[in-house]
């Protein structure tokens, strides 16, 4: 092998390493920000933010979300297990949300129509 060949070779080895290394970091530290359930979802976080969720139903933007009822809201979904204050939300992973929450992949439970 020629000295320039086998240069070639160690720097993109080494290259290969660190793109590997600094990726599986990311990943670590990005899956400890993860929220656990029982966690309190919060409209700042990002998914819930691109779902719409809001944590009163009366607050949604109507003409972002024009088919959005008053009478759609988390206690009412089929995802949302809990009580009358709140309860976990198979949707996002079982975070705690309010009875009074809503987003946009909200599903009328048929029990509590």
């Amino acid at each position: 092998m020629k000295n320039s060949n086998r240069r070639i070779f160690l720097i993109h080895s080494a290259a290969i390493t660190s793109a590997t290394l600094a990726t599986q970091v990311y990943a670590a530290e990005n899956k400890m920000k993860a929220a656990a359930p029982g966690e309190r979802l919060s409209e700042a976080d990002s998914y819930p933010k691109s779902m719409g969720f809001k944590l009163d139903t009366k607050s949604v933007d109507k003409t972002r979300y024009p088919r959005h009822t008053t009478e759609q809201y988390c206690s009412r979904c089929q995802l949302y297990e809990g009580n009358a204050n709140e309860g976990e939300c198979s949707f996002y992973g079982g975070r705690i949300v309010p009875s009074t929450g809503w987003c946009k992949n909200f599903k009328l439970n048929k029990s509590a129509a």
